[in-house]
């Protein structure tokens, strides 16, 4: 496997893109990894450091010689904590809400928690009575056009975030014939949380 390819495997892992993956290991700009993409350049052990403080969970010799494997095994497998609250109750400090159970999914793994999601504003990619899994990011990591959990002090809710100018994100609904886009101050905004895997019941 190639060094592109294990880097690659680690930003989607992480449900990231090459740029917001740049923003959240600390690079101003992500030509250092455009070039391991190109095969100018191999992971550096630098490289592979900053990846590994920002991300634990990676395991730094896989990342710099493919051997083992990508995430350091743990003697219990990974658990995610599932919140079936209104959004309204989440804050920035989950360690006060009950944890309804606890989810075993290696794909999604890299999530913080999941949550249930309230209302068709999404719909249908994200449904009403949805499993949202979420990992949180940075406000300056957040990619335009993607989905995310915005915990602000207005509201919390789960849009698409679009950028309106230096000071203000646009916050638009799946259903906008139902739901009209949101101004939201991006100083207002306490925490993000990208949307990384959404489960949905399926009848038959």
């Amino acid at each position: 496997m190639s060094d592109w390819a294990r880097l690659d495997r680690v930003i989607q892992y992480f449900g990231l893109n090459v740029n917001s993956f740049a923003k959240e290991i600390g690079l101003n700009r992500a030509e250092r990894l455009y070039q391991i993409k190109k095969g100018n350049y191999a992971i550096s052990k630098n490289l592979a450091s900053i990846i590994v403080e920002r991300f634990p969970e990676v395991n730094e010799s896989w990342l710099l010689t493919g051997e083992g494997q990508m995430v350091s095994s743990g003697s219990e497998p990974v658990k995610i904590p599932l919140y079936s609250i209104g959004l309204d109750a989440f804050g920035a400090d989950l360690s006060t809400l009950a944890v309804t159970d606890q989810l075993e999914i290696p794909v999604l793994a890299g999530s913080d928690f999941a949550f249930v999601n309230p209302g068709d504003a999404m719909s249908p990619e994200i449904g009403n009575g949805s499993v949202v899994f979420v990992k949180k990011v940075d406000k300056e990591a957040v990619v335009f056009g993607d989905i995310y959990l915005i915990l602000s002090s207005r509201m919390n809710v789960v849009r698409y975030v679009r950028g309106l100018d230096d000071e203000n994100w646009r916050l638009v609904a799946k259903n906008a014939a139902n739901f009209d886009d949101i101004i939201m101050s991006k100083a207002d905004v306490k925490v993000v949380y990208k949307v990384k895997g959404v489960l949905s019941m399926i009848s038959i």
